[in-house]
């Protein structure tokens, strides 16, 4: 069941970065700080107690985050995640007095930095944006990484390992042989046990590792089983408001499909929701499954190209056909 837990707001498809996989639509809309506080008012007359920030690259709307994160903080919000490529800033100058404005308007949620080899970054420019996020917010674990898997993963665990090295810190893996990227983390966040304070003194920067979810016309179809139905629990469940003001409820890769698509900024929480009970597309995600779905098409006569393990993907793809 669809059940709203946060507002994203994306208040710009802008971005100074051009990557091969991003499915963002590079529109000229702008969403106006305005609206997105009056929004929030709604939100929380509804019980939304979660904000966080995405885009395009959302630092290119320093204002807008100011001035949101201003209002939630005044609203008894709390702060979720700010997605950023961590690779918009000019001069060290500029990179800390953005970041010091908005940590003073009150946003003190999560650093989320998309890095992996589609995004291009200099692991000399992303050390120093870290090490800038952990000295503004007085913490060492104010960041994660988010990274999408690629054919040339070897290069980009060479420049994690730079990364770490350059903040006093290793990479950690997911098993003794290897496997993913766990975590950043240096020896005072390794030693700490359970009655260690929580204190941010220790550098740990969880890494979150994520297919590609890609277009159809790449190699989607080649997984040996189909995915697993998780009725888009957790993340899924969010107002995602897009730079036009219009509002869906997906978190990320298929919220622009007209399907998702319930509202805009100057609908109310409960308008938002009534027409979201009525959307068949949502009640797919949410409520039936897009498991059972896919066996109902395929009980029609659909025949799909192979299999596929990606949920989002899949998702896009019977929204888009």
């Amino acid at each position: 069941m669809f059940h709203p837990e946060e507002a994203i707001f994306a208040p710009t498809g802008r971005c100074n970065l051009h990557c091969s996989h991003c499915r963002v639509s590079r529109g000229h809309a702008e969403l106006p700080a305005a609206d997105a506080i009056r929004f929030l008012d709604s939100c929380v007359e509804g019980g939304i107690e979660r904000i966080g920030f995405s885009g395009g690259e959302p630092f290119l709307r320093l204002d807008f985050l100011i001035d949101v994160s201003r209002a939630a903080v005044e609203r008894g919000l709390y702060f979720d995640r700010l997605m950023t490529n961590g690779d918009w800033w000019l001069d060290e100058a500029s990179l800390r007095s953005s970041l010091a404005a908005l940590y003073a308007a009150g946003f003190d949620g999560i650093i989320g930095v998309s890095y992996d080899t589609y995004h291009g970054q200099s692991p000399e420019r992303m050390a120093s944006f870290l090490k800038a996020v952990f000295e503004t917010w007085g913490r060492k674990d104010a960041a994660e990484i988010l990274s999408v898997r690629s054919d040339n993963d070897k290069a980009f665990m060479l420049d994690l390992g730079k990364v770490a090295r350059s903040l006093g810190g290793r990479v950690e893996y997911s098993d003794e042989r290897g496997g993913e990227p766990a975590r950043i983390s240096d020896s005072v966040w390794s030693a700490r046990d359970e009655s260690s304070p929580d204190d941010g003194a220790g550098l740990v920067i969880q890494i979150v590792r994520s297919p590609r979810s890609r277009s159809a016309t790449e190699d989607a179809w080649k997984a040996d089983t189909w995915f697993i139905d998780d009725y888009c629990a957790g993340p899924g469940n969010v107002f995602y408001v897009h730079p036009d003001g219009s509002i869906a409820v997906c978190c990320g890769f298929a919220n622009e499909n007209s399907d998702l698509i319930v509202g805009t900024v100057a609908d109310s929480y409960n308008t938002l929701m009534k027409a979201a009970g009525a959307r068949p597309k949502v009640c797919d995600c949410y409520d039936t499954g897009l498991a059972t779905i896919r066996k109902r098409l395929e009980a029609e006569g659909v025949r799909f190209p192979g299999k596929t393990d990606d949920i989002c993907f899949f998702c896009d793809y019977v929204s888009t056909s």
